[in-house]
């Protein structure tokens, strides 16, 4: 079974997460959501698959399903 999921972080968060590969979607979500909990929702545009920095849009945290890509 290969992973699925994966979760990118472009740019700089200042967090202790990184981009990280999920074998569910769940577990890409729920370590998404661990990411949007340390970060200041008034900095952010957050939606559902992704959080980009309002001040630099090239600090982005997003979730890709694999299969959509391939």
């Amino acid at each position: 079974m290969e992973p699925k999921w994966l979760v990118e972080c472009w740019g700089d968060f200042n967090i202790e997460y990184g981009t990280d590969l999920f074998y569910t979607k769940r577990d890409a979500e729920q370590y998404f959501k661990k990411i949007r909990k340390q970060l200041d929702s008034s900095k952010y545009i957050i939606t559902r698959d992704r959080i980009i920095d309002i001040q630099d849009d090239g600090n982005i945290v997003c979730i890709t399903d694999l299969d959509d890509i391939y």
